[in-house]
């Protein structure tokens, strides 16, 4: 039974609630590999010199498969839903969809492109601090107990490596890709304050998901006719083109989501948050063992520090909603609609594409 105002009790979770959030921190560690790991694949295997592995087909296919499993529960009203909405709201979904749905994944592609994956996994975890200043400057939100310490953190197991490579004479980053996933940084922290406002509204899940998630798969189609032609997508007949890219986006994509919607049912947001962090881990192991990057011991060391920095964060936050909680028993139910809290939990995960 439910406790009061639909939430959850914590001390009614059992080990199995803990296997949705496990799922969802491993498949977003292993995102990067898998896109890395899709770009050699058709790097290796180009036909007519042309990369069958683009961001067109690969975005394509995952956003239609995410946008229309998430449209169909509610396609019989997305219509009545669409005429109610304001201009100024549907400006909101424009940009939402816009950068955490198009922008942040382009960038993403194509910093992975020139960057090895731990180094676009460190400089991605700068999302975090943006998005909590940017939070405080447009939202007037206060900015967590332990930001700047946390930031420090973050700033120096970013520099560090790059520092070490330097010092010794080696190659340091393409500041193209560094760009590139600055851009990325810069979409997914814009897309976290826009998903804090359509979280706001209480939209349902065909609205802030499936509806911008589908129109971006379509734009990812229109730029692929365009730089491309229509042969591009003559590709996907290939068994190994469609299957690849096919299981990337239902295992990474559309079950990545379902396991963090089964897990916001459990935990609350800030607890989900603070174990998401360690999806750094899974990116930089997967990234040596599966890729063969290196991983030497001052990117090592930036990667420690990187994760103190982002889970000291979300440390803070959990230590403050406990605060709010003393008795530990609240935690949002996004069964319940009319729960506002389990709106804001249902709706957290369109607050960015990629976190912690």
């Amino acid at each position: 039974m439910a406790d009061r105002i639909g939430l959850v009790s914590a001390r009614r979770i059992g080990w199995w609630a803990w296997l949705p959030l496990a799922l969802y921190v491993l498949l977003r560690g292993l995102d990067a590999t898998a896109l890395k790991w899709l770009q050699l694949q058709g790097a290796a295997q180009t036909l007519n010199g042309v990369n069958p592995i683009s961001f067109c087909n690969v975005f394509f296919v995952a956003q239609l498969i995410v946008g229309l499993a998430t449209l169909a529960p509610g396609r019989k009203h997305l219509a009545r839903r669409l005429d109610s909405l304001a201009g100024s709201d549907r400006l909101l979904l424009a940009l939402h969809g816009g950068l955490g749905f198009f922008l942040g994944p382009v960038a993403t592609f194509l910093a992975l492109d020139a960057l090895s994956v731990i180094s676009q996994t460190l400089l991605f975890a700068l999302v975090l601090p943006l998005s909590a200043v940017l939070a405080h400057w447009l939202l007037h939100e206060s900015l967590p107990r332990a930001f700047w310490p946390s930031l420090a953190l973050v700033l120096t197991g970013l520099l560090l490596p790059q520092a070490a490579v330097a010092m010794a004479g080696g190659p340091t980053d393409q500041l193209g890709g560094v760009a590139w996933a600055l851009v990325g940084v810069g979409a997914f922290a814009g897309s976290a304050i826009t998903g804090r406002l359509v979280a706001a509204r209480r939209w349902p899940l065909a609205v802030s998901v499936g509806l911008p998630s589908t129109l971006a798969a379509l734009v990812f189609a229109l730029i692929a006719l365009l730089l491309y032609g229509p042969q591009h997508f003559f590709l996907l007949r290939l068994w190994w083109v469609v299957g690849v890219i096919g299981v990337y986006g239902l295992c990474l994509s559309l079950v990545r989501e379902l396991a963090l919607r089964a897990a916001y049912r459990q935990f609350p947001v800030a607890t989900v948050s603070l174990w998401g962090s360690l999806t750094i881990v899974v990116a930089a192991l997967s990234a040596t063992w599966l890729l063969g990057e290196p991983l030497a011991w001052p990117t090592a060391l930036g990667l420690v520090l990187v994760l103190a920095g982002v889970g000291l964060d979300g440390a803070a936050r959990l230590s403050r909603n406990q605060a709010d909680d003393p008795d530990h028993s609240l935690h949002p139910n996004p069964s319940d609609q009319s729960n506002p809290i389990a709106q804001l939990a249902q709706s957290d995960q369109t607050a960015g594409r990629y976190t912690p």
